[in-house]
Order: C-alpha cells, then sequence, then structure tokens
C-alpha cells in the first residue's frame, strides 16, 4: 500500500539511484526498468518511510512526488557564493534585543516563521516539537504582570528562582534602569516557547535547534529577538501562573524565545574571535583495531 503518495514519472527518472541511496528508511529501490519504486510499508517511521521527502529533494530531473508534493513547488538551491555571505551577516548581526517597539508584529510575518520551522532538524524526522506562543502584546503584557507581581512578591520573602540569588536579583533590577527595562521578559511584545515530550526522540536537542533557527529567521525579517532562562527558572517558583501556558508536565522547555520590533537598532555587527584552545582537533596517529 502506497501510504506516502510516492509517485515516479518513469519518462523523467534517469534510474540513477539517488533516490536509493539517501532513503533513510531503505524502502526505495530500482526495478528491473531501472526506475525507482517504493516498498510496501504499514506504518510512518523507523520501520517505514521517515517523511523526510529527501527522495523528491535528491532526484536531478524531479522524477519523484510524494505526499502531494511536487518537485516544481520547492525552493531552489541557491550558490554557495551567495548564501554564504548572507549567512554570515546574519549570525553576525544578530544581538540579543532587550528594548522592543509596543507594536504587534505582522500575524502573516509570524505565520511564515513558524511554518519555516518545519525544516528544522530533528531526531529520526519525528518532528515533534510544540510550539507555545504569545502573538498579542496585550496578552504578553497580562501575562508579563502577573508573572512579574509574583516574582517580586517572592523576592520579598527571599525565594529566588535556582541558579540567581539575591545579588544576582539585585543586580537584574539595577540594570531595569539602563539596559533592561524589564528583568523578566526584556519588554518583549511577544513570547514564543519551543517544547518536545520527553522519552520519544530527542526532545532536548529537538527544542534547541527549532529555537535556534528561530533565532535566525528573526533577523532575516527585520526583527529582533533574546533568548531568555531566567523566566523558566522564575516561572518554575510560581507553578499556577506557568500552567497558564498549558505546556504539558512531560515536555522539554530548553527556552523563551522573545521577539518583536526592535526599538534600538544596530549600526553594524560585532567582531569576536574563536580561541583556538576551544577548538579540539582529534588526531588518531595509531589505527584504531
Amino acid at each position: 500500500m502506497n501510504l506516502a503518495d510516492f509517485i515516479v514519472d518513469t519518462e523523467k527518472c534517469l534510474g540513477c539511484g539517488k533516490c536509493v541511496k539517501v532513503c533513510p528508511g531503505g524502502i526505495l529501490s530500482l526495478n528491473q526498468a531501472k526506475k525507482a519504486e517504493i516498498a510496501d510499508f504499514k506504518e510512518f517511521g523507523w520501520n517505514g518511510c521517515w517523511k523526510c521527502e529527501h527522495c523528491l529533494a535528491v532526484c536531478p530531473t524531479g522524477a519523484i512526488s510524494i505526499f502531494g508534493h511536487r518537485p516544481e513547488n520547492s525552493l531552489s538551491v541557491i550558490d554557495c557564493e551567495i548564501t554564504a555571505p548572507t549567512m554570515d551577516s546574519l549570525i553576525a548581526n544578530r544581538h540579543s534585543c532587550r528594548r522592543y517597539k509596543e507594536k504587534n508584529v505582522d500575524a502573516d510575518i509570524i505565520n511564515d516563521m513558524l511554518a519555516r520551522l518545519a525544516y528544522a532538524p530533528n531526531g529520526g524526522n519525528k518532528q515533534q516539537v510544540e510550539f507555545t506562543l504569545i502573538d498579542d502584546k496585550a496578552q504578553m503584557n497580562q501575562f508579563r504582570q502577573l508573572a512579574y507581581s509574583r516574582m517580586e512578591e517572592l523576592a520579598a520573602q527571599g525565594v529566588y528562582p535556582d541558579g540567581f540569588g539575591k545579588d544576582a536579583y539585585e543586580d537584574m533590577k539595577r540594570w531595569e534602569k539602563t539596559v533592561r527595562p524589564d528583568m523578566l521578559f526584556c519588554g518583549a511584545p511577544h513570547i514564543l516557547i519551543p517544547h518536545a515530550p520527553l522519552g520519544n526522540g530527542e526532545p532536548i536537542q529537538d527544542a534547541v535547534i527549532a529555537g535556534t533557527y528561530f533565532e535566525l529567521l528573526c533577523p532575516s525579517r527585520g526583527l529582533g529577538s533574546v533568548m531568555l532562562t531566567f523566566p523558566l527558572a522564575a516561572l518554575k517558583r510560581m507553578p499556577d501562573i506557568k500552567a497558564m501556558l498549558n505546556i504539558p508536565d512531560d515536555h522539554y522547555i530548553g527556552m523563551i524565545i522573545g521577539f518583536g520590533y526592535p526599538k534600538i537598532k544596530y549600526a553594524r555587527g560585532v567582531q569576536r574571535e574563536m580561541e583556538q584552545s576551544r577548538i579540539h582537533r582529534l588526531n588518531f596517529k595509531e589505527e584504531i583495531k
């Protein structure tokens, strides 16, 4: 049974076998006519189709369609001479944004970025990362006020988030007068929280990678963003407010990402150097038996 709706245009198929070599499920082969075909399988996943669509993407002549997706509708590959400097610029010009305009990001922009996260790498292509989103600044302000008030109540009782004692807390309060007007969410009008169920696949890596991809998507759309871990520690001290996010208890949460239109624009990227002491090159001089 062709559950994947795998279709081959036999006139275009060259019989090169590239699709066979990249299929992680090992369910593709070349028939006697040297045309690609798919084996029957009962379920998606390890013992069947991984839904990766590598077969569609690798075919040099566009002979393969799958899941109703046709090769002519895929984005084309761009020459690395163009993509490399663009990616270098995005990485160098990504800054933690701690001041935002009081303005909602256009819903079409947010929806488009979320759609792009379907391409983020994940273990076994399980696509299990979920995204909790506050995309309205009024809703965000309401949540911020609730969490902030509780945080201050707890601090007055000498209760601080894990990893942040009184001195660190007071430092952050002091920074509110300069760089960080909102010590909890940095004044972000929106937040995105990638999370994934524990006990299946690679939830920690998957959630972190998805968040990293979103961080790069933000500057490509002219948005500021900031990875927030302090709010995670703070919300653990206020389970009733954390529960408002409706994230299951068995889900891994690696970060909260604040984002929005930046209030302060940067004129250029930073200049950092990689210390060679952080790079460990392996060289096996003896044959490993």
